[in-house]
């Protein structure tokens, strides 16, 4: 079976304790394993370029190491959520007798990213080395009818460089749900949910899908000026899909694997002891990880999901593109919150659409839009939803200014 070995924990009271002793210190279930560097260390425009690339943006602002030196920023700068693939752990330091107390917390549960609030204050550029810092910052107990219980834990996040400049910072949310491995026992109604059935398309639905990729938008050089929108207005539909798994190989390649780390062959055997619980038996009666859920249907089906489904950077790198495509070279997309609403399955498409829902001059951030952003699957549920604010030019007063910098966290251990 795929799932030997898997921990099968359970929520209880004490573990929820548990995680809330942990508020101000790493998560003890979303961490790094044997390798803790980033898989960029230091920026450059080739993982710039890699990043977007890998993720479906030709954007030349991304893309051209010249482009850029052309536009207000003057050489090449990173595009949204590539910080995922940077940060040299900064984490604050928990102590041995608090470690060995709450390891425990929430262990052997299923884990699901649900979703993040980003801001941004400043480019990623060439040269930069970030540090990153995660801690728990909060902990919420929610019990489902139908779906068990469950709990949402608020994690914080911190990115800034060797000057203390802060480049990004917010929450990422985490659902921990016991897992509930598929079962042949008939369900009664009450408990039987509407089954997503695969994906399957007609050829003129596979031409409507090439159609929007021929028509997809960039703002690029037309700079976004205050005085040309207003509330209401709809922003051009993207599509992302049919999902495959050569599209999930493609984000690993252009990002990383986005925190736990997943190293072949010794190093593997290495990560296994420090992430036992990331480790079941395959096919083969051997250790493989669990991240596997994500490509192995046998798995996936085992521990109670229909089919493989994407990770949530891949759809946080969606809305991404969406936002850098809309603002165009000179605007800037300070904030980015999303909600991971449903599965994104093998076979899925995901079309995005956006709505303005706000235009003012900020006292502080001055000109900005305020942004509905919404991504649906070819079955018209909704697998993603957020919003953004977007520093945009004004002809009265020039182009967008960077936000104010941000605050360095409290919650993060000093350079060694």
């Amino acid at each position: 079976m795929a799932t030997e070995g898997l921990l099968q924990g359970q929520i209880t009271d004490e573990s929820l304790d548990l995680m809330r002793k942990r508020i101000g210190y790493p998560s003890n279930v979303v961490r790094h394993g044997y390798l803790e560097s980033p898989h960029n260390v230091i920026a450059t425009q080739d993982a710039f370029r890699r990043f977007a690339t890998y993720n479906g943006d030709d954007n030349p602002l991304f893309n051209d190491p010249d482009y850029p030196a052309k536009t207000r920023w003057g050489a090449p700068i990173a595009p949204l959520k590539f910080e995922m693939s940077m940060g040299v752990l900064r984490h604050p330091t928990i102590s041995d007798e608090l470690e060995r107390e709450t390891r425990g917390a929430l262990r052997g549960v299923q884990l699901f990213h649900s979703g993040a609030e980003n801001f941004y204050y400043a480019p990623i550029r060439e040269g930069a080395k970030l540090y990153h810092s995660k801690w728990v910052a909060g902990v919420e107990d929610k019990v489902s009818k139908f779906a068990g219980r469950s709990a949402i834990v608020s994690n914080g996040m911190s990115y800034w460089d060797e000057d203390d400049r802060v480049y990004v910072d917010g929450t990422n949310w985490f659902v921990h749900a016991e897992r509930k491995k598929a079962s042949d026992e008939p369900k009664s109604d009450a408990e039987k949910k509407p089954r997503d059935e695969p994906a399957f398309y007609t050829d003129e639905q596979l031409a409507e899908v090439e159609q929007a990729y021929e028509n997809e938008y960039r703002r690029g050089a037309d700079t976004l000026y205050i005085e040309d929108v207003k509330v209401g207005d709809r922003l051009p539909r993207m599509v992302k899909g049919p999902l495959t798994i050569t599209d999930l190989i493609n984000s690993h390649m252009g990002g990383g694997w986005f925190g736990y780390g997943n190293p072949p062959y010794r190093l593997a055997h290495e990560n296994r002891k420090k992430l036992r619980g990331f480790y079941t038996k395959n096919e083969f009666n051997a250790w493989d990880t669990l991240q596997r859920v994500h490509w192995d249907m046998e798995l996936a089906r085992e521990v109670g999901v229909p089919a493989t489904y994407d990770i949530g950077p891949m759809r946080a790198a969606m809305l991404g593109h969406y936002c850098n495509n809309y603002a165009g070279d000179d605007a800037w997309v300070y904030r980015m919150r999303y909600e991971f609403r449903s599965f994104n399955y093998m076979g899925d498409v995901t079309w995005i659409d956006g709505v303005i829902t706000d235009v003012r001059v900020d006292d502080v951030l001055g000109p900005l839009i305020e942004v509905d952003l919404k991504g649906v699957n070819q079955r018209g549920k909704e697998n993603i939803r957020g919003n953004a604010t977007i520093l945009v030019a004004s002809r009265k007063t020039g182009l967008a200014a960077l936000p104010p910098p941000g605050k360095p966290t409290p919650y993060r251990r000093s350079r060694v």
